[in-house]
Order: structure tokens, then sequence, then C-alpha cells
């Protein structure tokens, strides 16, 4: 059986000697991703002979930034994931996975940091170092893709002056699946997490609500990307 390292009960510490924020990466793992669903966990899969898509996820994380938590957001086949995390890797069980969405898993995630800053990655996304160097630097930010690196059908992007105004299907440039936020936008994002009439909406949703009341996100794309979502086999 695999030991409860970090499950629930991590204590939760700020070191008040640094000058800004821990910064926190977020990891939802917990749903079921239904065309695989035989397969166990999608993020278990190989990205390449040595590594699983979540262990290549942690290693290009901790190669960026050294000093970030990671929190990694089960759920199915929970035991199997755990299995696998390295001992300094904070985990989250979201138990009712099976009846909600990835906003529930945030949620859950958010409310076990002390962070006020924080990046979504996707667990399901195959990303080189590049993708994510440098993206806490300048304010809360959206990774886009306009060079077709995700599928016609996934949720897109309008960006006027190098911000993102809104989010929805059937735009060309991409959203990449992974954001970053600080200040009022992770503020708002824990607010909204945290209100249950929201909790079957989707996060693009949730990005334009905010939108909405003000905050601001750049696009960035950054040089030397590249990244990848894994939705069935064939994506490998």
């Amino acid at each position: 059986m695999p030991s409860n390292k970090n499950r629930f009960t991590t204590t939760i510490k700020k070191d008040t000697g640094h000058k800004e924020d821990p910064l926190t990466f977020i990891i939802p793992v917990a749903g079921m991703g239904h065309r695989m669903k035989s397969y166990g966990p999608k993020c278990l899969l190989s990205a390449n002979s040595k590594e699983s898509i979540l262990d290549k996820s942690i290693h290009n994380i901790h190669r960026a930034y050294p000093d970030a938590e990671i929190i990694v957001v089960v759920g199915f086949e929970a035991d199997k994931v755990i299995r696998i995390l390295p001992d300094n890797i904070r985990i989250v069980e979201n138990q009712s996975y099976n009846s909600t969405n990835v906003v529930e898993s945030l949620r859950l995630a958010i409310n076990n940091t002390v962070s006020n800053r924080a990046v979504i990655v996707y667990g399901d996304l195959i990303f080189n170092l590049a993708t994510i160097s440098g993206i806490a630097d300048n304010g809360s930010s959206v990774v886009v893709d306009s060079k077709n690196r995700f599928k016609n059908e996934e949720v897109g992007v309008t960006v006027v002056e190098d911000h993102v105004t809104s989010f929805a299907y059937g735009l060309e440039t991409k959203w990449s699946h992974i954001v970053y936020m600080a200040g009022k936008e992770f503020s708002c994002f824990k607010s909204l997490c945290t209100d249950r009439r929201r909790n079957k909406m989707y996060p693009f949703e949730l990005f334009n609500t905010m939108i909405s009341k003000g905050c601001s996100f750049r696009a960035i794309e950054p040089k030397g990307m590249t990244v990848r979502e894994i939705d069935s086999l064939k994506d490998l």
C-alpha cells in the first residue's frame, strides 16, 4: 500500500523570510479521461522512454522553479498516482471527481496553499522547459498557441494589445491550458472557485467572469515553447 505522504494533512508553513509569496504549481489529474479510462490515469501514460506525462511535468517545473511548491490533485485511481509521486509533492484528493469538474479540484488545491500566486498546469500536457520558464515574471498571464499545437475544438482566446479579452470555442488562437495568477487575479479566481453556484462551470468560464470584473491576463507564447495535449493514445 502506498504511504499517505503529504496526503490531506501536510502542515502548511509560510516562510516569512521571503519578500514575496512562494510560487505554487497546481496540477489537476483527478479526472477519468473517458476516452482512455481503461488505460488508467492519463497522467501516468509514457511521455518518453523514461518518464510519464506527470513525471515530465514535475521535472520541468522543478528545473524552472526549484523552490516552488507543487500540488497534485488526484481522484480517479488516486493510489496509482500517489505511488509514483516524489515525497516533496503535496497531494490533495478530490473524492468527488466523478461528479465534479476541474474547478472543484482547483478549489481544493487553492484551499490547501498559503500562497497568493499560482500556476495551473493541466495534467494531460506534455511541455518543455521553455513553456513555463519566466511565466511568473510579469504578472498574471495565459500561455497561448497561435501555431496549431492544439486541436481546433479546444478553447481559444481573443488577444488585444497582448492581453486576453475573452475565452471561447471557435477562436484560432488557443489557450494552452497553462495560466499564472497573482494578486487581484488570484484572489478573484479563489473567490469564484469557492462559490458553490459556480462549481459546474469550467475554468475558462471563470476567466471570462474575471475579465468582466476588471482582471487582466497577458497573452504569452514563449519562444521555443513546445506543448501538446494528450487526448487519446494517438497523441503520444
